[in-house]
């Protein structure tokens, strides 16, 4: 049996958290990493979000990266030198190649490292870890964990409220006629995260309604509460509001975080998001 005191946790910066500000939480933050003029800046540690948002701002074209292999190797060699083993919790592997990178670094490591897809980002994944390191101190073994986490894992949930449809269609989510007739009418797309998926959502009618779906479908998935998890790309006005709506007894608020560069490159600035799980 191993005990959540002898893991170390490493989760990727999609988690919303800085390096350093993951390790208030016990977490080891490797960065993404964002591209910019075929340059890549590792995510947190090279360029802000808020200097992502700025060069979105600006017009200019970002992309999103995985974690580079020797982030990961450097971090799981560091960690296993105090720790017995390293539980490594990512980004689904259905929106990006990070699950697939480090399961082929920790194959180096044997039994001593697990990579877990969190099939979410942001403050999902954080709930998925702190799940998993829940179990572990339940005494769940290593070798079980994720069978163990899986029924969690599959009830976590996301709500993604765009403030325009540009970066969609920019990133090519959506088609230029989809963008200027929903322009046109205000139309905006509530997306939602799961089962590791981004899926499309009901369309409402501007920014407003939008929130109020949102907080509508958390409460159609969680009648009876939930852990929440609030994120926003440079939007405190709008995750204020969003968070009024959803609160109510039963409901846990624990963090406000940035939205990270995956979401804010893909869906926006302006962007608000709810990322929920059952309690415990």
């Amino acid at each position: 049996m191993r005990t959540a005191s002898s893991v170390a946790f490493v989760a990727d910066s999609t988690l919303g958290l800085s390096p350093e500000e993951g390790l208030r939480y016990g977490i080891h933050v490797v960065p993404q990493q964002v591209v910019w003029k075929d340059k890549a800046y590792r995510d947190f540690v090279e360029i802000s979000p808020e200097e992502v948002l700025a060069l979105l701002e600006k017009g200019e074209r970002l992309s999103t990266s995985q974690v580079a292999p020797e982030d990961l190797r450097a971090t799981y060699e560091a960690l296993l030198r105090t720790h017995e083993r390293v539980l490594s919790v990512h980004v689904s592997g259905h929106l990006s190649g990070t699950v697939a990178t480090a399961s082929a670094v920790a194959r180096e490591y044997g039994e001593r490292v697990k990579v877990l897809d969190s099939w979410s980002l942001n403050g999902g994944l954080w709930l998925v870890l702190e799940e998993a390191r829940r179990l572990l101190w339940q005494g769940v073994p290593w070798e079980s964990l994720e069978e163990a986490l899986s029924p969690y894992r599959e009830r976590v949930r996301g709500y993604v409220l765009p403030k325009t449809l540009a970066y969609l269609h920019r990133s090519g989510r959506i088609s230029s006629l989809q963008s200027l007739v929903g322009s046109v009418l205000r139309i905006l797309p509530v997306l939602e995260v799961k089962g590791g998926r981004v899926l499309p959502g009901p369309r409402v009618r501007g920014f407003t309604e939008g929130l109020r779906k949102v907080a509508e479908l958390f409460r159609r998935d969680f009648p009876g509460g939930a852990l929440v998890h609030l994120a926003h790309a440079g939007n405190l006005e709008g995750v204020s509001a969003l968070g009024k709506q959803v609160r109510e007894e039963g409901v846990e608020i624990l963090a406000t975080l940035p939205a990270g560069a995956a979401v804010s490159v893909h869906a926006g600035p302006g962007t608000v998001a709810l990322f929920a799980g059952p309690r415990r």
